[in-house]
């Protein structure tokens, strides 16, 4: 018997080339949308926005058009409560902590390897696919799978999917490693997708249209953008005055008068409305302190060295990876050099030498 597949069908060129390769293939493949959750909130602000960036009703017409073309049978998800739960109020409750958090990390491990997952299951499937650019491998010598970056370095997403564990590798499909985007533009156009292929990519956070994540804040906590103190950390003195909390981020340059030297945004007190400022060496630090760990493969051993990443799109760091308590829940790391702006919220993602994705954790 053909094996089921479901198939994440957002509209897009990336999910839509996925189930054409799959059909190929020789899977029987379902397609499936995710409904999530939109901001009513936006249109009090401008009737011009759209409901998001991803997931409209436009995006659902197109992946229905899809699911038509390729004769697949075709569902939609009804996720917006949970999304609405595990991401959208994650993200407006640790900024309202003055913690910045990683939504699309949260996305990944609720919702789209989450939930999506308990759907396979439900409806008797035996994997899940998505269109993201990585490799997924069982190694029969080690009785593991090993997930690593695919052909498209420009393409790789493993930075968000280090919360794939062994037990949901085993039913996930990723197609697109071994192609880079233009290669998939190149099928769309032979395939009869053309107009995919030269479909804009959306990018950034989902659930507000905007490009900044700003806009989306003042609406659902209005409380951190009145006008509060900027304080120099290191002598205490008030040296300007924001206009609004949120509107800084850890590492920035700070636009203040009456400095001698650059002054950069050292850490925000939600609780006091102050931004603290400094020097940008004041920003480097050699440690970071981990909590809510997961691990694609084994757990790494105590003072392991091995390479890190910080911030998608970031450089590798070599760093030694220890446990802070017996229980393995918490971690501390060690850089070999000084580290500019650790970011409460933020990921830390672990690599081995040879490139393979080994887990991660959020920092402190």
């Amino acid at each position: 018997m053909k094996k089921k597949v479901l198939i994440g069908l957002s509209g897009g060129l990336d999910s839509t080339i996925t189930a054409y390769l799959l059909q190929k293939q020789g899977y029987e493949v379902i397609g499936v949308h995710f409904q999530l959750w939109t901001d009513d909130r936006a249109e009090k602000f401008s009737k011009n926005l759209p409901e998001n960036k991803c997931c409209s009703m436009r995006d659902l017409m197109l992946a229905r058009t899809v699911a038509k073309k390729l004769n697949i049978p075709f569902y939609i998800f009804d996720f917006r409560e949970r999304f609405k739960k595990d991401v959208v109020d994650d993200f407006i409750t640790k900024f309202k902590k003055g913690i910045t958090p990683n939504p699309c990390v949260e996305c990944n491990r609720n919702i789209k390897f989450g939930y999506f997952l308990e759907k396979m299951h439900d409806l008797g499937c035996d994997f899940v696919s998505t269109g993201h650019y990585i490799k997924n491998k069982y190694n029969s010598e080690k009785k593991r799978w090993e997930i690593s970056g695919g052909k498209d370095i420009h393409k790789d997403q493993t930075y968000f999917l280090y919360t794939l564990t062994q037990e949901k590798l085993q039913h996930c499909l990723f197609p697109m490693a071994k192609y880079n985007k233009d290669e998939i533009r190149e099928i769309a156009k032979e395939n009869g997708f053309k107009s995919f292929a030269e479909k804009r990519e959306s990018q950034g956070v989902c659930f507000y249209a905007e490009k900044s994540h700003i806009p989306f804040l003042q609406r659902h906590i209005p409380e951190a953008f009145i006008s509060g103190n900027i304080i120099e950390k290191k002598s205490g003195k008030i040296m300007g005055e924001h206009n609004g909390i949120l509107h800084f981020t850890k590492g920035q340059r700070a636009r203040v008068g009456g400095c001698i030297t650059p002054q950069y945004v050292l850490d925000i007190d939600i609780t006091k409305n102050i931004v603290h400022i400094g020097d940008d060496c004041e920003l480097f630090t050699q440690e970071a302190k981990l909590h809510t760990l997961s691990w694609t493969m084994n757990a790494i051993e105590n003072n392991s060295e091995i390479n890190v990443k910080i911030r998608h799109g970031g450089e590798s760091l070599a760093a030694i990876f220890s446990f802070s308590d017996e229980n393995k829940e918490e971690a501390f790391l060690k850089f070999t050099t000084p580290i500019r702006s650790i970011t409460s919220g933020q990921s830390a993602v672990f690599y081995s030498d040879d490139g393979l994705l080994l887990g991660g954790g959020l920092m402190y």
